[in-house]
């Protein structure tokens, strides 16, 4: 397309749609000397023409299809304009105010003896400043995120300008003005968009006070950071997106197999991503009954459980609360559901065990096997007197009768 604007071509445009001249060819020539009637091709002054793209289309995705170019038109028009991008970028994004909010006083009021009752913002926010320091540059980008005199004042400077573009005219034009008629589009496209953000950037500041400097500058800090934990709660954004990765931490917690032997399980992370839909994953490397192998990012085993298809808090405490009950509570030992088993089992065939009932491999050692386990879990075996089973400062979260 870029290359299209910068010829000499003659185009026609019909409907709201371009039309590129047919080149000569002969064979074209006679499988279109008498074309059937439809819009694909049109004659104009004795040459033909064929239809290509929609000009609403090609404004509408002109910055999918070449970002580059768009950001640089972008940054031409708003200087165009004397609006410094950043005055509108300074923000707290809405799904990290739901996870700092909604989804983090879930997770952390158990573990620091807090009561039950929602944590305010502010109460929050001044765990979170125990924890961290808080840079001066954000306290100086707070100052400028509460001067909405000076945004409101580039909002009024973009409102006078124009938010349409005429269409184009059917019938010939040239390459060089279809170029001048889409940067003229692009650059109203640009200004209300704009608008569209400094709009919202206004009607987020208006919430704030002078007196809530010190938190603004906090939720400011978090935002630029990308990621925070507290008391085995965090999250982390990914990447350049305004997407985030949710986890909560395990703790070591045991297990018991078939025959009352513990195993001591490691620490671990539980998470889901607010890319839907909400699927509890494991982070780290890890093994465990209800994760099919030992590489990181595996997704749990779960049951007749439904992932959220919605962004929401509630549905991200369900979804984490899934995942670690399932790790901590989900393995019966009697019935050794799940990937694998903890203690070492095989299938046998034969007059011994006809039905293919779980036997104990240790029964029959020479009876020869159809199935075994994949995943070793030996090296998480410990003794009753192992010193954190011994102190009770691990739970056996599966010790019960199914």
């Amino acid at each position: 397309m870029r290359h299209l604007v910068d010829t000499d071509l003659d185009l026609v445009v019909k409907a709201g749609f371009m039309y590129l001249p047919l080149l000569f060819d002969p064979a074209i020539e006679r499988e279109i000397h008498t074309p059937p009637k439809s819009n694909t091709l049109i004659e104009h002054d004795g040459r033909r023409f064929i239809k290509t793209f929609s000009l609403r289309s090609l404004l509408e995705n002109y910055e999918k299809i070449y970002p580059e170019s768009y950001e640089r038109l972008r940054s031409a028009c708003l200087q165009k304009y004397c609006h410094s991008p950043s005055l509108s970028r300074i923000s707290v994004d809405a799904k990290l105010r739901t996870i700092l909010f909604h989804v983090m006083p879930y997770f952390i009021r158990r573990n620091r003896g807090l009561e039950r009752g929602r944590l305010s913002e502010k109460a929050i926010l001044d765990l979170i400043g125990e924890k961290n320091r808080i840079p001066a540059r954000c306290y100086k980008d707070a100052t400028k995120f509460l001067d909405t005199d000076s945004l409101r004042g580039v909002l009024d400077d973009l409102e006078e300008q124009g938010a349409t573009t005429d269409p184009l005219k059917d019938g010939l034009i040239s390459a060089r003005e279809l170029r001048e008629w889409l940067l003229h589009a692009l650059e109203l496209k640009i200004v209300d968009n704009e608008k569209g953000i400094l709009r919202q950037a206004l009607q987020e500041r208006e919430q704030f006070s002078e007196a809530q400097r010190k938190y603004l500058a906090m939720l400011l800090y978090i935002s630029e950071k990308g990621s925070l934990e507290i008391d085995g709660f965090g999250f982390s954004r990914m990447g350049m997106t305004d997407e985030y990765v949710i986890y909560k931490h395990t703790g070591e917690y045991a297990l018991k197999d078939y025959y009352g032997r513990i195993y001591l399980f490691p620490d671990c992370r539980v998470a889901v991503s607010t890319i839907v839909p909400l699927k509890p994953v494991v982070l780290d490397t890890y093994k465990h009954p209800f994760l099919e192998g030992h590489d990181a990012g595996q997704p749990i085993c779960l049951r007749g459980f439904n992932p959220p298809r919605v962004f929401t808090a509630a549905n991200v405490i369900d979804a984490l609360q899934e995942g670690i009950n399932a790790l901590l509570y989900g393995y019966s030992s009697r019935r050794r559901n799940g990937y694998h088993s903890l203690d070492r089992i095989t299938r046998y065939v034969g007059t011994i065990d006809s039905d293919e009932s779980i036997i104990p491999e240790e029964d029959y050692p020479v009876i020869s096997t159809r199935h075994a386990r994949s995943v070793s879990f030996d090296d998480y075996r410990v003794s009753e007197d192992h010193p954190n089973m011994a102190s009770g400062q691990v739970e056996i979260t599966n010790n019960y009768t199914p």
